[in-house]
Protein backbone atom coordinates (compact mmCIF):
# COMPACT_ATOMS: atom_id res chain seq x y z
CA UNK A 1 0.00 0.00 0.00
CA UNK A 2 2.73 2.36 0.78
CA UNK A 3 4.03 1.85 -2.49
CA UNK A 4 1.19 2.38 -4.09
CA UNK A 5 0.84 6.22 -2.37
CA UNK A 6 4.69 6.67 -3.19
CA UNK A 7 4.32 5.90 -6.74
CA UNK A 8 0.52 8.18 -6.84
CA UNK A 9 2.82 11.05 -5.36
CA UNK A 10 5.31 10.92 -7.70
CA UNK A 11 3.33 10.50 -10.81
CA UNK A 12 0.98 13.32 -9.02
CA UNK A 13 4.04 15.44 -8.66
CA UNK A 14 5.15 15.03 -12.54
CA UNK A 15 1.88 15.47 -14.10
CA UNK A 16 1.27 18.69 -11.43
CA UNK A 17 4.84 20.02 -12.51
CA UNK A 18 3.12 23.21 -13.88
CA UNK A 19 0.69 23.86 -11.70
CA UNK A 20 2.07 25.38 -8.44
CA UNK A 21 -0.19 24.51 -5.44
CA UNK A 22 -0.63 21.21 -6.52
CA UNK A 23 3.11 20.53 -7.61
CA UNK A 24 3.93 22.18 -3.75
CA UNK A 25 1.16 20.01 -2.52
CA UNK A 26 2.19 16.88 -4.14
CA UNK A 27 5.84 17.33 -2.85
CA UNK A 28 4.91 18.22 0.84
CA UNK A 29 2.48 14.93 0.67
CA UNK A 30 5.39 12.94 -0.58
CA UNK A 31 8.27 14.30 2.07
CA UNK A 32 5.42 14.01 4.77
CA UNK A 33 5.14 9.76 3.32
CA UNK A 34 9.36 9.76 3.53
CA UNK A 35 9.51 11.03 7.30
CA UNK A 36 6.55 8.50 8.58
CA UNK A 37 8.42 5.68 6.60
CA UNK A 38 11.48 7.37 8.01
CA UNK A 39 10.30 7.28 11.66
CA UNK A 40 9.01 3.94 11.03
CA UNK A 41 12.41 2.04 10.38
CA UNK A 42 13.95 4.16 12.83
CA UNK A 43 11.69 3.57 16.00
CA UNK A 44 8.37 1.55 15.17
CA UNK A 45 10.51 -1.33 13.69
CA UNK A 46 12.84 -2.33 15.57
CA UNK A 47 11.25 -1.74 18.71
CA UNK A 48 8.75 -4.43 17.34
CA UNK A 49 11.90 -7.27 16.81
CA UNK A 50 13.29 -6.13 20.00
CA UNK A 51 9.94 -7.46 21.77
CA UNK A 52 9.21 -10.44 19.26
CA UNK A 53 5.67 -8.00 17.99
CA UNK A 54 5.37 -7.26 21.86
CA UNK A 55 5.10 -10.98 22.77
CA UNK A 56 8.83 -10.72 24.60
CA UNK A 57 9.11 -8.05 27.20
CA UNK A 58 12.96 -7.05 27.13
CA UNK A 59 13.75 -4.87 30.23
CA UNK A 60 13.74 -1.87 28.50
CA UNK A 61 10.30 -2.43 27.17
CA UNK A 62 8.84 0.83 28.58
CA UNK A 63 11.29 3.08 26.65
CA UNK A 64 10.98 0.87 23.47
CA UNK A 65 7.17 1.03 23.84
CA UNK A 66 7.09 4.92 24.25
CA UNK A 67 9.42 5.31 21.63
CA UNK A 68 6.62 2.93 19.21
CA UNK A 69 3.68 5.01 20.44
CA UNK A 70 5.73 8.18 19.63
CA UNK A 71 6.66 7.14 16.56
CA UNK A 72 2.97 6.04 15.62
CA UNK A 73 2.07 9.38 16.83
CA UNK A 74 4.53 11.57 14.70
CA UNK A 75 4.09 9.21 11.67
CA UNK A 76 0.20 10.08 11.76
CA UNK A 77 1.03 13.58 12.51
CA UNK A 78 3.25 13.81 8.86
CA UNK A 79 0.69 11.50 6.81
CA UNK A 80 -2.16 14.01 7.75
CA UNK A 81 -0.16 16.55 6.55
CA UNK A 82 0.66 15.41 3.55
CA UNK A 83 -3.29 14.41 3.59
CA UNK A 84 -4.44 18.05 4.19
CA UNK A 85 -1.53 19.74 1.80
CA UNK A 86 -3.28 17.57 -1.19
CA UNK A 87 -6.37 18.88 0.00
CA UNK A 88 -5.24 22.82 -0.23
CA UNK A 89 -3.21 21.96 -3.41
CA UNK A 90 -6.89 20.22 -4.86
CA UNK A 91 -9.02 22.98 -3.35
CA UNK A 92 -6.56 26.05 -4.49
CA UNK A 93 -6.00 24.52 -8.12
CA UNK A 94 -7.21 26.98 -10.74
CA UNK A 95 -9.70 25.64 -13.48
CA UNK A 96 -8.01 25.40 -16.78
CA UNK A 97 -9.98 26.71 -19.92
CA UNK A 98 -11.79 23.08 -21.09
CA UNK A 99 -13.58 23.94 -17.99
CA UNK A 100 -14.65 27.13 -17.81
Amino acid sequence: MIAVQLVALVALAILARHDGALFAAACVALAGLVAAQALFWTFTFPANQATANWTVLPADWEVLRRRWEYSHLAGAAFQLAGFCALLVGVLARTPGPASR
